[in-house]
Parts: structure tokens; sequence; C-alpha cells
């Protein structure tokens, strides 16, 4: 399995014991027993057992063992005496990691691993797996962080194949979208997780879930009709969304969608409202001046885009622009300045390069 690379570290946490030979634990003789070092408490000495012990410390020190490391040379003889003392591991596995997740999630997750990897089939074990493994994604190094939300995606998606009345498994699917931005599959999975749910408070607590995330899925959906050309799909839904929450977002989209269909005093008042609504990212002020610019208002527009560099000043797209609208106007010499300045620009792109040359050698300035 892909994160066997980051599970193996764990290991790290067991200490291997030698068991004193005894009648009582025949399957526990000669093998080096592995116990999760917080586990070791005062009858168990450095080195060798004591004569008392609690096989469970050892049962669950396999457990973290598979866990850990699936391919260690005596898993398989732990999984025979894992069969031996618990019937039903993935079952146990569940249970315990429950009562301990809050104290020791690390050990809990272990647990869960080993119980997904002996039985795969058990759909809570796994589920409670997935949902404690995602999570992890945001607190590892970066190269296992997409690993985890895959292989939890996976596990989930695979529980919905087996059974597709398990409600918590489409809520927790919810969650990650939410978590990665996808917000419309998110909304999908949430609302799957409603109808197949029956209890008042598990309902309440996904509608809280929807409710926190539905704006955000309306505006991926209008930039998915934006995407598309769809832009009088991606008005109404911005419209419907504005009519209830002002957001200065969802008015600079509304503002594109209005300039693609050459709405432009719609798509000024969109760009002006999302401006006063707190709108703080560089493309609206290019946009903005586009609407401002066709619609013979090139003074505003020029207004527009000073207002822009001085917040971001070396943005190539507002610079260029505004050597466009100068040149429309005749202001040749300002025009000149700026074609001086942006050509100074570390990450001006070959376009843009190519095209100010064109405009030296048109207007000989």
């Amino acid at each position: 399995m892909r994160l066997d690379n980051y599970f193996i570290k764990f290991t790290n946490n067991l200490a291997y014991l030698d068991l004193k030979e005894s009648a009582d634990y025949e399957l526990l003789n000669d093998l080096p027993l592995p116990i999760y070092v917080s586990d070791m408490q005062s009858g168990i000495l450095t080195g060798q057992m004591a004569d008392k012990i609690d096989v469970e410390n050892f049962l669950q020190g396999m457990l973290i063992n598979i866990g850990a490391d699936p391919e260690f040379i005596h898993n398989e003889e732990y999984k025979s005496i894992i069969a031996h003392y618990i019937p039903d591991v993935s079952k146990y596995t569940a249970s315990i990691s429950l009562n301990i997740a809050d104290e020791d999630i690390g050990k809990a997750l272990l647990l869960l691993r080993a119980g997904y990897l002996l039985n795969p089939l058990d759909n809570y074990n796994a589920y409670l797996y997935a949902r404690l493994l995602w999570p992890r994604a945001y607190e590892v190094e970066d190269k296992f962080k997409d690993d985890f939300i895959r292989e939890s995606l996976e596990i989930l998606q695979s529980i919905l194949n087996k059974d597709n009345n398990f409600a918590i498994a489409y809520y927790e699917l919810g969650n990650i979208y939410a978590n990665l931005g996808e917000y419309v599959k998110s909304r999908n999975y949430y609302n799957n997780a409603l109808r197949k749910t029956d209890t008042d408070e598990a309902c309440n607590e996904i509608r809280d879930r929807l409710s926190e995330i539905n704006d955000n899925a309306e505006i991926e959906e209008a930039l998915y009709f934006i995407g598309k050309g769809n832009y009088n799909e991606a008005i109404i839904k911005l419209t419907g969304l504005l009519s209830n929450k002002k957001r200065a977002d969802a008015y600079y989209y509304l503002g594109v969608a209005y300039q693609n269909i050459e709405q432009y005093e719609n798509s000024i008042m969109a760009f002006e409202n999302s401006l006063d609504s707190g709108a703080e990212f560089r493309e609206i002020y290019n946009d903005y001046a586009i609407s401002l610019y066709v619609s013979g208002k090139e003074i505003e527009a020029l207004d527009l885009i000073d207002e822009g560099l001085l917040k971001y000043p070396s943005d190539p797209r507002l610079a260029y622009n505004k050597i466009q609208i100068n040149l429309t106007l005749g202001n040749l010499s300002r025009a000149k300045e700026d074609i001086e300045e942006l050509l100074t620009f570390d990450d001006l792109s070959d376009e843009i390069r190519a095209n100010l040359m064109t405009i030296k050698n048109q207007f000989k300035i």
C-alpha cells in the first residue's frame, strides 16, 4: 500500500519482549512480542516479562506491528495468535480505537489500519480508519499528503460500492471534499447522507454542514457555467446567491459573466459592488477597467488601473492595459514611459514582451 513508507516509522513506538516459558501462553513462547511503549505498565520489566502478564497488551502490540509494518517477518505468527484470542479482529480494533482516540489518536489509527488490513470487508472499521486517516494529510510532510486523502476516498467509495445505504460514509466524503474546496461534490455527498439518515440529531448535524458550504457550492457551480460559456446560467446562480448574502467574490464573477455577454453596464455595477464588499484580488481591477473602457469611460478606466497598481505595482497585465488605453487616448509620451518600465519586469511573459515591441515599432516610440 502507498502509505507503508509513512507508517513504518511507528515501529519505533514498539518494544519487543521475551516471555518466560509458560504453559498458559504456549502460543506466545519463542516469539519476540511487541508491546506499545506507552502501554508498558509496572508488571512489565525491561527485556523480559514478569510472571503475570496482560496478554491484551501483546495482542494490541501485534496489531500495531501489523498496521505499522505489514511485511514484518513475524506477522504470520502474530495473525495466528490474534485469530486465536480475538474471533472478530476488525470489530475489536474499531471498539478499542473509539475508546482511545481522544487520548492517543496515533495508536487508534494504527489499530484501525491493522483491522482494515486483516479484514477490509468490515465497513465500520474501514470507515473509522478513513475518518481518522484523511485529517493526517494536513499534519504530515507534503510527500504523503495526497496519499492520505486518496486512500481515504478509495476506502469510503469502496464501502458505498458494497453498501450504498452506509450514510456515515457519504457524510465523511462530504467532509473530505469540503476540505478540498470541492463544494459541489461535498454538497452532493451531504445530501445523500441526509436522505439515508433517520436520526434527528444526525440530520441536524448534516444540515449544519450543508448550510456552511452551500454558498461556496453555488459559486463553484457558477464558475463551472462560466467555464462552459453558459453565462446566463451563471448569472441566475449568482444573482440567486446574492439575493441572500452579499459576497465580494460572487459580485466579481457576476461581473465577469455580464462582461462576456457584453452587458457592460451591468458588469460595471457588479464589479463596483465587489469592491464595495471588500474585494481584495487584482483581477477585479483589470476586468472592471475593461468594462469601463469598452463603455467609453477611458479616464475612469485609467483611474481604476492606477488604483489597482497602487495595490499591485508589479502586475504586468494592469500596466499593459494602461498602456493600451493611453495609446487610444493619444498619450504617446505616457505610454512610452510605461512601456520602458514594463520591459524591466522580470516576470514579463513572452507574449506581452513581443506585443510591447510591436507597439514601439508601430507608434515609433
